[in-house]
C-alpha cells in the first residue's frame, strides 16, 4: 500500500486521489470528512488502517462502533469521514452489480465481506492508474450480496440516461423523443426505476465534467456557465448537494481514465 506521505494534498489537507471510471470512481484520502450530503452513486467508504464513521437522520456510526465498512445508497443524506486513511468507492446506479434502487438507508457492512474488502483497498495501490477499474469491480463483487438482489430498469430508461451522460446538456425533450416517450412520461419512469429524479441525474453528470476540467481550476465561473450551471454558486450548491465538498477544495481535476 502507498504511504500515505506519498499521497499528494489538496488545499483542503485531505490527501487525496480521485479517479473517474465508467460507471464509477474512487477517492482515496486521509481524515476525510464531509458535510450532509447525498450522494448519486453507492458509495463504500472503507478504512483502510483505522474505522470511517457515518452521520443520517437514523443515528450514527461514531469512530468508536469500530466500523471498517459503511455503504451509503443513492439518495440518503449523510456526513461521513474517516478517522485515517480510507477509500470511498461510487458505482453508479444499476451498474456493476449495484441495484437501480435502495431498499434501505445507510448501513455497516461486517463479517467475511467486510475484511475482504479491507484487504483488498489496503494492497491497492493510488498510484496503479491501469488497476482502478479491476478494483473497483472487485470490491463492488465483495459487497454485492448487502445491496440486496439488483434489479433492472425499463430499457428505455437506461438508454436515455446513457445519453445523458454522453451529453449531460442534451436538451430534455430531445432526450425524451430519442426514447419514444413523452418528458413527462420519461421523468416519472425514471423516478419510478431510480429512486432519483431526472433533473439530478442531469446536475450529477454536469458536475461531473466540469470537476474533470481544467478549466474549473482556473476561472471556475466560466466553467460553471459552460457545464450547464446558472453561476458559480449554483456549481458550488449542487457539488455540497451531491459530494459534500465545494469545488474550492479540490486542487486538481480528477484523474478521468473514461468519462462516467
Amino acid at each position: 500500500m502507498q504511504d500515505v506521505a506519498t499521497v499528494r494534498l489538496n488545499d483542503s489537507g485531505e490527501a487525496g486521489v480521485t479517479r473517474i471510471i465508467r460507471g464509477g470512481a474512487i477517492h482515496y484520502s486521509c481524515g476525510q470528512r464531509t458535510t450532509y450530503h447525498s450522494n448519486y452513486a453507492w458509495k463504500i467508504h472503507v478504512g483502510v488502517d483505522a474505522p470511517v464513521w457515518l452521520t443520517d437522520s437514523s443515528g450514527s456510526v461514531d469512530a468508536t462502533a469500530g466500523a471498517r465498512v459503511v455503504v451509503s445508497p443513492p439518495g440518503v443524506a449523510h456526513s461521513t469521514g474517516a478517522v485515517g486513511l480510507s477509500c470511498a468507492i461510487f458505482v453508479a446506479p444499476g451498474q456493476r452489480s449495484t441495484p437501480w434502487r435502495a431498499s434501505s438507508g445507510a448501513f455497516i457492512l461486517g463479517g467475511v465481506a467486510a475484511k475482504r474488502i479491507v484487504d483488498a483497498c489496503q494492497r491497492f495501490e493510488p498510484a496503479a492508474r491501469a488497476d482502478t477499474a479491476d478494483f473497483v469491480a472487485e470490491v463492488t463483487g465483495m459487497a454485492a450480496k448487502s445491496f440486496g438482489v439488483p434489479h433492472s430498469a425499463d430499457a428505455r430508461i437506461e438508454k436515455a440516461l446513457s445519453r445523458l451522460g454522453d451529453d449531460p446538456n442534451t436538451p430534455l425533450s430531445e432526450l425524451a423523443k430519442q426514447v419514444g416517450l413523452s418528458l413527462d412520461r420519461l421523468s416519472r419512469l425514471i423516478t419510478l426505476n431510480t429512486g432519483l429524479r431526472l433533473r439530478q441525474h442531469v446536475l450529477w453528470n454536469r458536475l461531473l465534467c466540469v470537476l474533470s476540467s481544467n478549466a474549473a481550476y482556473s476561472n471556475i465561473s466560466v466553467a460553471a456557465f459552460g457545464g450547464g450551471f446558472a453561476d458559480h454558486a449554483h456549481l458550488t450548491r449542487t457539488c455540497r448537494a451531491f459530494l459534500g465538498r465545494v469545488p474550492s477544495e479540490f486542487r486538481a481535476p480528477p484523474d478521468a481514465i473514461e468519462r462516467w
